[in-house]
Order: structure tokens, then sequence, then C-alpha cells
């Protein structure tokens, strides 16, 4: 059985969206948290970027990736059941950059809003594979009777049957097999490598 990806999807009400999006309810909880000094003018965080890597830096960087996961748990703008982020529409990843403008300010958009979109894409691929683990059963019916409360019952009848057939199993032990393999972390937790070397080197200046 085949299934459409989320391209064919349109995006859900924008402007509620926006209302629901705002920068600082979301971020005040975790700049409370954290503690990140950060620069906010006319309602936007200015984002630094490092010269070398063109990777998001200091806390600016944080509030930048912390803010991404919150968004990537909304459904209603970015759907569960697409099988590849590369895939999902244009129209959907534009909205969701309109709603990331207008929260941060970038020196160069159009440099930044590839790193951009790739780090929401990587945040969307971990909620559902978060969504997967805390739900999983073997038995594909029982699934579909435990879906979240929050998730549209076509993204999920389209997300529990792409993951049940032979294609997805046979892609997923692949990938299992692959991910054993790797050794070098490409992470630091919430930091960027250019936020901890640039953390390590203001750290020996003070030496």
């Amino acid at each position: 059985m085949d299934f459409m990806d989320s391209e064919t999807q349109p995006p859900y009400n924008l402007p509620q969206l926006e209302a629901d999006h705002i920068m600082l309810s979301l971020l005040s909880p975790e700049c409370k948290r954290f503690q990140w000094k950060i620069q906010i003018i006319d309602n936007q965080v200015i984002v630094h970027f490092d010269d070398d890597t063109s990777q998001p830096t200091g806390d600016s960087g944080g509030s930048l990736g912390s803010w991404l996961g919150q968004l990537s748990t909304d459904v209603r703008l970015l759907p569960i059941d697409y099988t590849d982020w590369r895939l999902v529409n244009p129209v959907i990843k534009e909205k969701a950059w309109e709603l990331i403008q207008s929260n941060f300010s970038f020196d160069d958009p159009m440099m930044r809003k590839e790193y951009v979109m790739s780090a929401l894409g990587s945040r969307c691929k971990d909620i559902k594979l978060h969504i997967w683990r805390e739900h999983k059963r073997n038995d594909l019916n029982e699934m579909l009777q435990k879906r979240p409360e929050n998730i549209p019952k076509n993204q999920w009848y389209h997300f529990v049957h792409k993951r049940f057939t032979e294609k997805w199993k046979k892609m997923q032990e692949r990938n299992t097999k692959n991910q054993r393999n790797n050794t070098m972390p490409h992470l630091c937790g919430r930091k960027s490598f250019s936020s901890k070397r640039n953390e390590i080197v203001s750290n020996f200046s003070m030496i």
C-alpha cells in the first residue's frame, strides 16, 4: 500500500500559528532556566554565527535551537506523516521560515536559511522518532488505537501504516546497522561544535 507524503497537505491557519509561537511566551521559560544572555531588537532575537563554520554560536544559537525544537512539535504546521524532509511541501517550509524570521533576526537570512531549515528538519525527525518509540506496538491495529490526542487521525493513520511496511522495516534495519558504525559525535548536546570551541577559546584567554 502506498501513501502520499505531506507535500500534498496544505499548512494550517497561519495567523493562529503565529499567535501560538510568539517568541517571548515560548522562550522566556527557557531563558530563565538556562540563564541565556541574548540580544533582542523589535522582539527578535539576534542570532550570531561563527565565521569559520557558519553555525549559530553563543546563547543566541541555543535559544534558536530550543525554539526550533518547540516548533517541531506543532503537527498543525509540520505533519508527522512524511517520509523525507526534503520532499515536504515547499509551502509548509516557507510558512515555517516566516515564523522563524518573525522571531529571530539573521545577518544574511538567505545565507542562513539552509542551515536553519536543516536544523528544523532534524528536530522534526527527532519528534517522529520519539513518538514512534513512546507509542510503538507490535500489532498495527493496536497501535492505530493508541493515537495521541494532539495528532490528527489522518496523520496518525499514515504515520503508523508506513512503519509497518516491509520497505520501512528494511530501511530501519539498515539505518540501525549504519548507526552502530558511527563512533564520532557530531553534536555536543545543546551546543554546536562552534559554540563549544568558542567557549574553550574564551576560557583559555582568561587563564
